[in-house]
């Protein structure tokens, strides 16, 4: 098994939510938001999964681009 790196997610992977949360360093409260607004997910056993590309898709869906405002 290969050793994970923080904060790295790939478009052709399957993540569990433990390896999800370990990698981005997310809390099981965010972890629900997100599939609260629908991430998609699949139930395998007692574990759940996510496709790296739904991830990151979710992300960009959900992102905030700053606006310089002048005063």
């Amino acid at each position: 098994m290969k050793k994970s790196t923080p904060g790295v997610i790939s478009v052709d992977e399957a993540y569990s939510k433990a390896a999800v949360l370990a990698r981005l360093g997310i809390s099981q409260k965010f972890w629900d938001k997100m599939l609260d607004e629908g991430l998609p997910f699949a139930n395998v056993g007692h574990t759940r999964w996510v496709i790296g590309r739904d991830l990151i898709e979710h992300f960009k869906k959900h992102s905030i681009i700053k606006q310089d405002v002048a005063q």
